[in-house]
C-alpha cells in the first residue's frame, strides 16, 4: 500500500471513531521530520516503530493502533482500539482498507482527481491545501453539507 494512501485510511479509520462531529486535521513535523499529522480531532498522533521497523502512527491519543498481516501478506494497520480495519478491494482493484469495526469505507474522486477514501460510515472526508501546500485531508465532517453564514456559501467540497 502506498505511503499516501495508508495516511488517508489512517485518518479515516480513526475520525468514525471520533466525537461525532466535524473534526480538524492538524499538520506538523514528526520527530524524523517527516511532515505528517499530529494532530486529529484535539488528539495527538503518536509515532514510533512497528514489530517491521517501520516508523509509523503508533496511537492517536490513548487509542493503540495495532500491525499485523491482511489476507495479502502485507503489514498493515489492523485496529485502532477496539475497532478492526477490514481490507478488500476498491472499484479500482487496489486492496485498502474497506471498513472500521462495522462502518464502511467508501473511496472516490476528489477535487483534483486522485482516488481517495471519500467518507467512513456517515461522516464525509473533506480535502485541501495544508501549511506545506500539499492536498490532503483537512476535515472530517457529518453526513450533509452545511451553510456557513460568515461566509454565505454551502460547504460541500466532498463528493
Amino acid at each position: 500500500m502506498n505511503k499516501k494512501l495508508f495516511f488517508f485510511s489512517f485518518l479515516f479509520c480513526f475520525a468514525l471513531l471520533s466525537a461525532a462531529y466535524a473534526g480538524n486535521v492538524r499538520y506538523g513535523y514528526n520527530a524524523q521530520g517527516e511532515y505528517v499529522p499530529i494532530e486529529i480531532e484535539g488528539k495527538d498522533v503518536h509515532y514510533g516503530y512497528n514489530a517491521q521497523g517501520e516508523y509509523v502512527p503508533t496511537a492517536i491519543g490513548n487509542e493503540k493502533i495495532s500491525y499485523g498481516y491482511n489476507a495479502q501478506g502485507q503489514y498493515v494497520p489492523t485496529a485502532i482500539g477496539n475497532e478492526n480495519i477490514g481490507y478488500g478491494y476498491n472499484i479500482q482493484g487496489q486492496y485498502v482498507p474497506t471498513s472500521v469495526g462495522r462502518h464502511k469505507v467508501d473511496y472516490g474522486y476528489n477535487a483534483q482527481g486522485d482516488y481517495v477514501p471519500t467518507s467512513v460510515g456517515s461522516k464525509k472526508i473533506d480535502y485541501g491545501y495544508n501549511p506545506a501546500g500539499e492536498y490532503v485531508p483537512t476535515n472530517i465532517s457529518g453526513s450533509a453539507p452545511h451553510y456557513d453564514s460568515k461566509t454565505h456559501r454551502w460547504n460541500h467540497r466532498w463528493r
